[in-house]
């Protein structure tokens, strides 16, 4: 009789292999997911108010190698969105006037709407930023597969993918995602480093703190930061490995030998980022190659006789390109208070208050409760304390200094601590996934996830205008904040589309941004703008259309004598909402300037 054959036991290497495959299936499906909803949600949206400067000026590094363009900004991300343009028939007129005198907004607005296509331009220069959003996807999938298992790392995933705010800025040529993922690499890139530290871990260690010094200026929140995860490094009992290859692996358990290894990769590198910042700027060291525009200096050089000196002294000896000293002192120049608007107020010196009111009302409900969850719940996978201090120190240090801005102008100056709220939230999933959970614990973290995945998904493609719940949804955002956080400027093409649905040949506008309304066929009156121009002379008579910004409305940057004419529409309920951001209103009053 045949002897039954029995199925050969699974190996060890299939297993591995399966979760191979299902890891890598996973990140797959969550970085499409965030790339789908980005792309699609590109189209029919006009330039933002930054991107009216920033773009065109990248385009200009590349070509002319000179910065006087938006010099206030470090280039890299520019530089990045401006390289699809070299391989395309793009216009440029170095003989305009707006060039040789640096005026950037003018500029910016010749190149992308009159000398070129510029939602063409715009569409390939965004990609490359939804590119950066990708790679800060895959970043938190892989440190909260690190930290907790697939099951963390799958819900991390998820919460970046769809997160409204990530989604939002990460399909702007801004450098709010492109900071935010330079941010988070870095310190991932510290914590592996000292971990077990290898030349190829200090060398990645420093070319991400190159380059988010090369994005933007908060990058200098990164000097804090690491030294506050040196000294935790230093007091933790866990292990230090230093394989540098000279010599067998070594351990370092005393405290001395770790603050001396701590400060050496800390001066490597320093010494890397210096590189990559000078390289980024095409070890050019002078701000542009010509004289004309070296008068530019006399506007931001400091006032405080030490710090002139030192100015002067690093201009001098050239440890910084003169562009990127130049965008430092510009930045410390303007720290100053404007009008901040809050809630239905506008204030001339902010509110102590912005950026926590802001954190409430513009990030997920579910995301809030879910990190809430990973911090104060003892039933959950156990990090060591190592992990913890990476994961909640670099949150503490960067709200501490955020709140000590005077510049209140978006949401999106907090975006940098979302990577690590996302990694903490996963911890949740990795509870369920152990069983250290109940079933209802598990059911309510399930459904927190799938109120998050709604809440984006029904705001889509106006990512830019979410407001969670509690503050009423984006209908309401205006109520609360404007400006980056709800209307700057996108909306021009689908007030176009509201105006040929309604047969509307001419329309009265206020607009805030800096794209064309031209470039989009919209015929207009302009009344008082901000970018566009506030007109001498401007009348609103009963029976008008007007189409208001949102940023307008709440009379941030309108001048005094142009307030009476909001003050009239906020009294009113408008006709329509275009895209949250413009309102459209029939005027039953008579009012004009002067």
């Amino acid at each position: 009789m045949r002897a039954l054959a029995l199925p050969a036991p699974i190996s060890l290497r299939r297993l591995t292999l399966t979760a191979s495959l299902m890891r890598r299936l996973i990140l797959v499906c969550g970085i499409a997911l965030y790339a789908t909803l980005a792309i699609t949600s590109l189209h029919h949206m006009a330039a933002v108010f930054d991107e009216g400067a920033q773009f065109p000026a990248g385009y200009t590094y590349w070509t002319f190698g000179d910065f006087r363009l938006n010099p206030e900004h470090p280039p890299l991300v520019k530089l990045l969105a401006a390289a699809p343009l070299l391989f395309m028939n793009v216009t440029v007129h170095p003989e305009n006037a707006a060039w040789l005198q640096g005026r950037q907004w003018e500029f910016g607005r010749l190149f992308l709407y009159s000398w070129n296509d510029g939602d063409k331009l715009l569409f390939w220069g965004r990609l490359t930023v939804v590119f950066l959003g990708c790679l800060l996807a895959a970043a938190v999938f892989g440190w909260a597969r690190r930290l907790m298992g697939l099951a963390g790392a799958s819900l991390a995933l998820l919460l970046c993918a769809l997160s409204p705010d990530i989604l939002a800025h990460g399909r702007l040529v801004t450098f709010d995602v492109g900071i935010t993922l330079f941010i988070f690499l870095t310190v991932v890139a510290f914590e592996r480093l000292t971990e077990r530290a290898t030349w190829t871990r200090m060398l990645w260690a420093g070319l991400a703190l190159g380059a988010a010094f090369a994005t933007k200026e908060s990058a200098v929140s990164l000097v804090p930061i690491l030294l506050v995860l040196s000294a935790w490094v230093v007091m933790v009992r866990e292990p230090m490995v230093l394989d540098l290859g000279s010599r067998a692996p070594t351990v370092l358990a005393a405290r001395r030998d770790r603050v001396r290894y701590l400060a050496l990769f800390l001066l490597v590198m320093g010494a890397i980022a210096l590189v990559v910042i000078w390289t980024v700027y095409g070890f050019q060291a002078r701000l542009q190659p010509h004289s004309s525009l070296q008068g530019m200096w006399g506007m931001i050089w400091p006032t405080t006789p030490a710090l002139a000196s030192a100015t002067s002294w690093v201009k001098r000896w050239g440890l910084l390109p003169e562009a990127y000293l130049y965008g430092l002192l510009m930045v410390f120049q303007h720290n100053t208070r404007g009008n901040v608007f809050l809630m239905g107020h506008v204030a001339a010196g902010g509110f102590s208050y912005f950026y926590p009111v802001a954190f409430l009302v513009k990030t997920p409900v579910p995301l809030i409760v879910l990190a809430a969850m990973s911090l104060l719940l003892r039933r959950l996978r156990p990090l060591p304390l190592r992990a913890k201090g990476f994961l909640w120190l670099p949150v503490l240090i960067y709200l501490g200094l955020v709140l000590t801005r005077h510049v209140q102008n978006g949401h999106r100056h907090l975006l940098p601590i979302y990577p690590f709220l996302f990694v903490a939230a996963g911890r949740t999933a990795a509870g369920a996934a152990g069983r250290s959970w109940s079933k209802p614990a598990t059911l309510l973290m399930m459904g927190l996830a799938s109120w998050y995945a709604f809440g984006t998904l029904r705001v889509f493609p106006n990512y830019l205008a979410y407001f969670n719940e509690a503050a009423g949804g984006p209908r309401k955002g205006y109520r609360e904040l404007v400006d980056s956080d709800l209307d700057w400027g996108q909306d021009l093409e689908a007030l176009k589309v509201y105006m040929d649905a309604n047969h509307i040949r001419r329309i009265k506008l206020s607009y805030f941004g800096s794209a064309d309304p031209g470039y989009y066929g919209i015929d207009y009156d302009l009344l008082p703008s901000y970018r566009l121009g506030n007109p001498r002379t401007w009348s609103v008579q009963p029976g008008d259309l007007v189409a208001v910004s949102a940023t307008q409305l709440q009379g941030i940057y309108v001048p005094p004598e142009d307030q009476n004419l909001m003050e009239e529409f906020r009294k009113r309920e408008p006709l329509a909402k275009i895209g949250y951001s413009i309102f459209i209103y029939r005027a039953d009053f008579a009012l004009s300037h002067p």
